[in-house]
């Protein structure tokens, strides 16, 4: 449920990871986000498109008002009273050490509803009609903080006050007059005082207790498509100042349920002189935490086999003399296996891993197990006939795409070498003769993990600006982000 535009975007932010892993991550930021006062500034501006939309879901409770005359008692009270029109106000905000405070003016609220009453001389009487109150002039000053429980966000409300210039009440329906005149003006001053104990009501208490019970039982595994998911967990209070509110975490990117400690990459640079709504400085450690997870469940894998009509000829275990193909270079493919196809699988060899530099940028090492079976793998992948280590050494441009940080690969310096073969010695003319398929094949293997990606939040209709872009310093990324509304 969509609570408060400020909250959801926290949410989306700040999901948090189980509590077990509290003393393990607690001292390993990898993960800086820094709300800038142009992000305060945007959805200060753009506020209004939720408010517009939460507001009228309010529900206001029943308006109930004893009263009394010199000839009897009776009682009025209100029925399905709610907010059929809202006028958004205008927004403005203040940061400060403490936290951020806002204040509206200039809105208006037209609440309708009926109401029921009886009233009671020497017999009782029972009148009912309905009831239109128009606010206009509303303006509400709010406070509030930010603090972490057990690594979740929680949103703390300080000072409330609300204050309405102008308020009538209209009251119809009645078939005695004389009734509605013994209450109509302290029932519409009761009103007004309802309006206004309401807003601030609703906010500390029903918006806020539902806002915390909502961001305290998100769940800690974050799917975020292709079976990967994000951890988050605040290692610390949120630190306030005029300027930003900035949160620490700790975080990773795993596949499935594996796990990976996220590991501290030193101290992060301050923003750049113009930081755009969101800063944020994402360590080495969430990267390499995904292509660790995607090493350990095996997800970078080809098979080249004579399915790929490319291919086909070079894994030819018998060719004629002018001919190019594996079995060419190995005589015991050409006498055991003769008229048959060989099949390469790729996958990790071991762990790959990025290194960030400021000066060389973003760098990805990944090395390719190819292991050489007779056609069909699905059948001989018990009998491995050789394998190959194909070692990639890539140069990666980081850059933001819609609501992701994506890598491009600028280029790569791939070589081959021999791990093991039982089929013969691996002679260099192969590795020379077969270096655009496992080339091909490796900078295929590269592409797929740099499509993966990091996410970035993003609510309804507002996206990243183009403004929005990524820098990279010693062993982290900082991004400067806008946001625009569409």
């Amino acid at each position: 449920m969509r609570i408060f535009f400020l909250f959801l975007v926290l949410q989306e932010f700040f999901q948090p990871v189980s509590t077990k892993q509290l003393i393990e991550k607690a001292n390993n930021e990898t993960l800086k986000i820094r709300l800038n006062t142009p992000f305060f500034k945007f959805f200060s501006k753009n506020g209004h498109h939720v408010v517009d939309e939460e507001i009228p879901k309010i529900t206001i409770p029943e308006i109930r008002l004893p009263f009394s005359t010199s000839i009897g008692h009776g009682v009025v009270k209100t029925d399905d009273l709610k907010i059929e029109k809202f006028n958004s106000p205008k927004i403005d905000f203040n940061l400060s050490n403490t936290g951020i405070a806002w204040w509206t003016s200039g809105g208006a609220i037209k609440l309708t509803g009926k109401w029921h009453a009886k009233f009671t001389e020497l017999i009782t009487v029972r009148d009912k009609g309905w009831l239109n109150a128009y606010a206009t002039g509303i303006q509400m000053n709010i406070s509030a903080s930010a603090y972490q429980l057990d690594g979740q966000p929680q949103i703390r409300i300080g000072e409330c006050t609300v204050t309405i210039q102008k308020l009538d009440v209209e009251i119809g329906g009645s078939v005695l007059s004389w009734l509605v005149n013994l209450f109509e003006t302290p029932f519409s001053k009761l009103v007004k005082q309802v309006i206004n104990s309401q807003a601030c009501t609703a906010a500390r208490g029903i918006l806020i207790d539902e806002a915390n019970r909502f961001l305290h039982s998100l769940p800690s595994h974050v799917d975020i498509g292709a079976n990967f998911y994000v951890d988050y967990f605040l290692t610390e209070n949120p630190h306030a100042t005029n300027q930003f509110t900035e949160f620490d975490l700790a975080a990773d990117i795993v596949y499935g349920n594996s796990s990976c400690l996220p590991v501290k990459s030193g101290n992060w640079t301050d923003a750049s002189s113009s930081p755009g709504m969101v800063t944020s400085w994402i360590s080495v450690s969430i990267p390499n935490c995904l292509i660790e997870s995607a090493h350990q469940n095996q997800l970078v894998r080809f098979l080249v086999s004579k399915d790929i009509a490319v291919a086909e000829p070079y894994l030819r275990t018998s060719c004629g003399f002018l001919g190019l193909c594996i079995g060419k270079f190995f005589k015991k493919l050409r006498t055991e296996y003769p008229n048959n196809h060989v099949d390469m699988y790729f996958h990790t060899y071991n762990t790959p891993f990025f290194v960030m530099s400021e000066k060389d940028g973003v760098m990805l090492n990944m090395s390719l197990a190819v292991d050489l079976f007779i056609n069909p793998y699905a059948k001989t992948k018990q009998n491995i006939l050789a394998r190959l280590v194909v070692d990639t050494f890539s140069d990666v441009e980081p850059y933001l795409n819609h609501t992701k940080i994506h890598g491009h690969l600028l280029n790569s310096t791939i070589t081959a070498r021999v791990d093991f073969s039982n089929i013969g010695d691996v002679p260099g003319a192969f590795l020379r003769a077969f270096s655009s398929v496992l080339s091909m094949t490796a900078r295929q293997a590269v592409k797929s993990v740099l499509g993966v990606g990091i996410p970035i939040p993003s609510y309804d209709n507002v996206t990243l600006a183009d403004s929005s872009h990524v820098e990279v310093f010693d062993q982290y990324l900082r991004t400067n982000i806008d946001f625009e509304y569409k």
